[in-house]
């Protein structure tokens, strides 16, 4: 025991440190990280009135236990979507792998001690689906002691079971499958499958074959009472049933099956660790090369000289799509949205004919310009740094940023060309949005969908400086993994998610204010960001140098 609570404290402090950009003040960290929890927030708020309007219009049919039930399996169910990454990265991928084998450590207490690390990652998620969750039920239910007691322990212990399935998977693999023990190509296929999955579940979910099956089967169980309903959500996180019944029913018995589940997976895990984990742990590689021997001519044209922003523009670019890592959190981001856009309407039949409409109201619509001007303004916020292109440039460089300083090349230049990488990127997902966009609802004319191109353009310029300026002041510079520099960079989720609420902040803005003042306000804010823009990069250089001389 001794030896496992010393190598689990050790590897929550090495672990921790992927959360630290390694340069920042602690407190400087604590406030980042604070402002990123207050933007939680309003979501935390959103889920807490959802939940209360469900069980406020389910209860009379004694459905409590089946909207409880699925809050806690939305939450398995994308712990374990995360875990599928974060296990073999902790477990495996981490650099400590040959330190470890050579201590005299048992595979159950190294396993055991990542698992921990791994489960105190996923409490942040977990804490912040489940207190809005918990908060609605406490508010219409008279709880017991049992329940109040299942509360405690579901908080603590939901996410172990869809946690020890994915550390199940993931020793299978690895011991059995050499092909993913390379880190790049395990990266790549399994970010691959799981996005594939991801946009399979949600095409079938949006299907007219899902929508339309059986719904007199589903009207029955909803009319039978006694959370008859509850099996729909079917059994493959257990866990989850077993803990709504627990605290709805004040059942003791359901408490009792939701602790065995979880105890139960968690000791097959650790047995299962014992017997083949060291297997699975032993030849790892980061990436292979393919040398390629260029002729004279080659050479030659490959020596010649370029533009250099262009050139290190092509480098990023190259960078980004050749890097299982980056490739997947990067750049495949940014097409999923013109993806769904295009696959849900057609898998369900949605198609609108324009020869339907009143020719009066098609000339309305360019009168409404100004509301085309916002929407383009609201799509260029909201994909600017989704693909965390711009707000990871930095961040990506990690021990290699010295190099920066020293190639013969300005510093405003190789900024302004990582710049260009991530607007290149965005811009060709606001093209690929709108035009989809015209094509499924094509009541819109086609100036009106120019111009709410060109204000996305001009917005997402925008959100790219804004999201190099905050990786410039926090970059994450140390880290073991490519992976680790994109999903744990604190500036690219408050550029994302800042940009996302900047989005929400203006689309919420004109539907209150009148016609009037949004057609002025709105020339008014595409100049200010227009002008904004060109502030932001005059000033990149100097900015950046300031910064530079802190790391």
């Amino acid at each position: 025991m001794h030896k496992f609570l010393s190598l689990t404290r050790v590897t929550l402090k090495n672990s921790m440190g992927m959360l630290s950009d390694g340069n920042s003040k602690k407190l400087t960290t604590i406030l980042l990280y604070g402002f990123l929890g207050i933007c939680m927030l309003p979501l935390m708020f959103a889920l807490y009135f959802f939940v209360d309007t469900m069980l406020t219009n389910f209860h009379f049919l004694d459905q409590d236990a089946t909207i409880l039930a699925l809050t806690f399996y939305i939450c398995c169910f994308i712990t374990f979507f995360f875990a599928i990454f974060l296990v073999p990265s902790i477990f495996f991928f981490s650099n400590d792998g040959e330190t470890l084998l050579a201590l005299p450590l048992k595979p159950e207490v190294i396993l055991g001690s990542k698992f921990i690390t791994v489960l105190i990652y996923e409490y942040s998620f977990v804490f912040m689906v489940l207190l809005p969750s918990v908060a609605a039920i406490i508010k219409h239910g008279d709880l017991g002691i049992v329940s109040i007691l299942a509360i405690l322990l579901v908080f603590l212990l939901l996410p172990i079971y869809p946690l020890v399935l994915s550390s199940i998977i993931s020793l299978l693999v690895m011991c059995f499958v050499p092909f993913f023990k390379n880190r790049d190509r395990f990266n790549l296929i399994s970010s691959g499958c799981t996005i594939g999955l991801a946009l399979g579940f949600a095409i079938y979910v949006n299907s007219a074959s899902f929508t339309q099956s059986n719904p007199q089967e589903l009207m029955e169980l909803l009319l039978s009472g006694n959370n008859s309903l509850i099996a729909v959500l079917g059994y493959l996180f257990p866990n989850a049933i077993f803990a709504a019944k627990a605290i709805v029913e004040n059942d003791i018995l359901q408490l009792i099956f939701f602790l065995l589940i979880s105890f139960v997976s968690l000791l097959l895990c650790l047995l299962l660790a014992k017997a083949i984990y060291f297997k699975g742990l032993i030849g790892f590689s980061e990436t292979n090369s393919n040398r390629k021997k260029l002729s004279h001519q080659e050479l030659g044209k490959a020596a010649h000289q370029k533009n250099r922003i262009i050139t290190y523009t092509k480098k990023e670019l190259k960078l980004l799509f050749r890097t299982p890592a980056y490739m997947m959190n990067c750049v495949a981001t940014t097409f999923i949205v013109p993806i769904l856009m295009l696959l849900i309407p057609l898998v369900q039949g949605v198609t609108i004919d324009a020869s339907l409409l009143p020719q009066e109201i098609m000339a309305m619509m360019n009168d409404y310009w100004y509301y085309f001007l916002i929407g383009g303004i609201v799509i260029g916020l909201f994909i600017g740094n989704m693909g965390l292109v711009s707000s990871t440039s930095i961040s990506r460089e990690g021990t290699n940023l010295m190099f920066m300083k020293y190639i013969p090349m300005p510093l405003k230049d190789q900024l302004f060309a990582k710049v260009l990488s991530g607007i290149f990127l965005a811009v060709i997902t606001d093209i690929l949005t709108i035009v989809l966009f015209g094509f499924l609802f094509p009541i819109f004319p086609l100036p009106m969908l120019i111009l709410t191109l060109a204000a996305s353009l001009v917005s997402t310029v925008l959100a790219n400086y804004i999201g190099i300026y905050l990786d410039l002041s926090h970059p994450k510079l140390v880290w073991e993994q490519e992976a680790t520099a994109v999903k744990n960079s604190i500036s690219g989720i408050i550029a994302m998610f800042g940009g996302w609420g900047c989005a929400a902040l203006v689309g919420i803005a004109a539907y209150m204010l009148p016609n009037e003042i949004i057609k002025y306000a709105s020339i008014a804010l595409l100049i200010a960001m227009l002008i904004l823009s060109c502030i932001l990069h005059h000033k990149m250089d100097s900015f950046a140098f300031k910064q530079f001389k802190k790391y």
